[in-house]
């Protein structure tokens, strides 16, 4: 281990003396005859080079560390502290500049199946769901034999860890599939805005990566209404729509209820 010398030694030597410490030794001795010696001139500091044991070289670096602190202005009352070796450095060493970069990184989020359960639905204009070759959902007022036609919405239901959703939340992670198909609807980005689609898929399972994130909605229930709303996971702002028009398609948007309906009625009757 290095061996540095008290700092009380050190204050009784004067610096012009041409001493140094030893490896074994924590008293002053007469300067040995060493390869080669560099002496700064006005300022009486030895510095001694030659080629030895790093464990040497290390101690004599230490003493003359702690010589030079002697020849800093600080007031004599207060003792060597580390501010006062950092100030030294400084003005040895470029100063180095450091940039603190505040950042977050948010896991994949992770939704747990739990189970499906059938839905009729209607949108507050009393439109059903009507799905149409190929894969199209529309919306559309039904009437008599025709009723037959509409669609139930399989929706499985999802737990999740995250704070975005779950029960008493208000906001409920749901996929929705169409009873009797493996068509469940998605929202991806189509150009510079999200669409929404049908795909032919099966994700009753639990959905741990960011790309299976278009198939979740957060389903938003107004008790006091008896209406629901179904909000992209991975769009937010984002709701399922139908037009005001009838026999459109059913789609998105990210003004709800303004220009179209993204309001609904559930039933399992």
């Amino acid at each position: 281990m290095a061996f540095v010398p008290n700092l009380d030694t050190l204050e009784s030597v004067s610096l012009n003396e041409e001493t140094f410490y030893g490896p074994d030794c924590v008293c002053p001795q007469k300067k040995p005859h060493l390869d080669s010696e560099v002496t700064s001139p006005g300022v009486g500091i030895q510095v001694m080079v030659t080629n030895q044991h790093p464990v040497r070289i290390f101690r004599r670096a230490a003493v003359l560390v702690v010589a030079m602190t002697k020849l800093l202005k600080r007031p004599a009352h207060r003792d060597f502290a580390d501010s006062d070796l950092g100030d030294f450095l400084d003005n040895i060493f470029d100063p180095v500049s450091f940039q603190q970069i505040e950042s977050s990184y948010a896991g994949a989020p992770v939704y747990r199946y739990t189970r499906s359960q059938s839905f009729d639905i209607l949108d507050i204009d009393q439109k059903c769901f009507v799905l149409e070759s190929p894969t199209q959902l529309v919306a559309l007022h039904l009437q008599g034999p025709s009723a037959g036609r509409k669609v139930k919405l399989n929706i499985a239901l999802y737990r999740t860890r995250s704070s975005q959703g779950g029960p008493g939340t208000g906001r409920m992670p749901v996929a929705l599939g169409i009873k009797g198909y493996q068509l469940y609807m998605s929202c991806v980005m189509s150009g510079t805005k999200p669409v929404l689609q049908l795909e032919e898929a099966d994700i009753r399972r639990d959905i741990e990566s960011v790309e299976l994130t278009r198939f979740i909605f957060y389903r938003l229930d107004s008790p006091n209404e008896g209406t629901t709303r179904f909000e992209s996971a991975a769009f937010p702002g984002w709701f399922i729509c139908t037009s005001l028009q009838p026999r459109q398609p059913v789609g998105i948007t990210n003004q709800p209820d303004q220009v179209n309906i993204a309001t609904y009625e559930l039933s399992s009757r």
